[in-house]
C-alpha cells in the first residue's frame, strides 16, 4: 500500500471482506487436502512473504525479552486458534463456524479482565452475554440430528486460542510492531504445523488447491495490516467492520456454495454478528 493513506471505513471493509473471503475458500481448500495440510501451505506462505517485509523494515528498535514472550504466545494462541478453526471447517458450515469464532474480540475482552488488569463496563457485560446467548443457539438446533456439535467446539476453542492472541499480540505489537508479531506467529506456525507433516510425508502437493492456499495466506495478511494501517486514524469503526467477517463468509458461501441454515442458527448467527459489533463498539468508545 506503500504511502496510501487508508481511511477507517476503507480499512475496516477491506479487513471485513479479505478475511470472510479467506474463510470461505478456506472451507473448501480443507475438505480437498485436508485441514491440517491447507493449514500448513498457509503457514508456509505467509512466512515467505512476511520475512521478506520484515528483512525490508529492519529487525525493531524498541524490543526486549519481555515484548518477544508476548508475540510468542501471540503466536500459539494465533496457529492453534487457526488449527482448530481449519478443522471445523472441514466438518461444519461455514455459517456456523465463522460466527462462533469471530468471537474471538469478546474473548479477548475477557482475558484483558482476567489477566491485564481492565475492569468491564455494564454494557460490555451485556454485549458479552448477549454473545454467549448466539453462540448457544448457533451450535443447537431443536432436533438431534441438527446438532452441530463437533465443528462448534472447535471453532469455541478457536475463538478462544485467538482471544488469548489478540490478547498477546496487542502487548507484543507495542514494540516490534505488527509485521514482526506476524513474523513470530508465523515461525511458530512452520514449526508446529508444516514441518511435522513434512517429515513425516504428509504434507502432498497442493494441487488444485494451490491457488486457494496462496489466497487464504495472502487475503489474511493483508487485511491484518489494513485494520492496522485504519486503526491508526480511528479504532471504533475499523473494529466494528472487520469484525464482521463472520457475515461476509456466511453470506458468501450461501451465494456460492447454497450452504443454508436452520432458523434457529441464521438468528443465533444475527445475534452474535451483532452482539460483537456492539461490543466493540463499546469498547472502541
Amino acid at each position: 500500500m506503500g504511502s496510501l493513506r487508508v481511511t477507517p471505513v476503507i480499512g475496516g471493509l477491506l479487513a471485513a471482506l479479505l478475511w470472510g473471503a479467506s474463510t470461505v475458500v478456506a472451507s473448501r481448500s480443507t475438505r480437498i487436502i485436508g485441514s491440517q495440510q491447507a493449514l500448513a501451505y498457509v503457514m508456509l506462505i505467509g512466512f515467505g512473504v512476511v520475512a521478506v517485509a520484515a528483512a525490508v523494515e529492519g529487525p525493531p528498535a524498541h524490543a526486549n525479552g519481555r515484548s518477544w514472550e508476548w508475540a510468542a504466545l501471540a503466536g500459539v494462541g494465533s496457529v492453534f486458534g487457526l488449527s482448530m478453526m481449519y478443522r471445523a471447517l472441514r466438518l461444519g458450515k461455514v455459517g456456523i463456524v465463522a460466527p462462533i469464532a469471530s468471537t474471538e474480540g469478546a474473548l479477548a475482552a475477557v482475558f484483558s479482565v482476567a489477566f491485564l488488569g481492565e475492569r468491564p463496563t455494564v454494557a460490555e457485560a451485556v454485549a458479552l452475554a448477549v454473545i454467549a446467548a448466539g453462540v448457544i443457539a448457533v451450535t443447537l438446533q431443536g432436533s438431534r440430528r441438527d446438532v452441530h456439535l463437533r465443528p462448534s467446539i472447535y471453532a469455541i476453542v478457536a475463538a478462544t486460542s485467538f482471544g488469548v492472541g489478540l490478547a498477546a499480540s496487542s502487548r507484543a505489537g507495542v514494540s516490534l510492531g505488527p509485521v514482526w508479531t506476524i513474523l513470530v506467529a508465523r515461525i511458530v506456525g512452520v514449526v508446529a504445523i508444516s514441518a511435522p507433516l513434512i517429515a513425516r510425508r504428509r504434507l502432498p502437493l497442493p494441487g488444485r488447491t494451490l491457488w486457494m492456499v496462496v489466497f487464504s495466506a495472502l487475503a489474511e495478511l493483508i487485511g491484518f495490516v489494513s485494520f492496522v494501517r485504519a486503526s491508526r486514524h480511528s479504532v471504533a469503526v475499523p473494529a466494528v467492520l472487520a469484525s464482521q467477517f463472520a457475515a461476509v463468509a456466511t453470506i458468501g458461501t450461501f451465494v456460492l456454495f447454497g450452504e443454508r441454515l436452520g432458523r434457529r442458527q441464521t438468528a443465533g448467527a444475527v445475534v452474535i454478528v451483532a452482539g460483537v459489533g456492539i461490543l466493540s463498539l463499546v469498547r472502541a468508545g
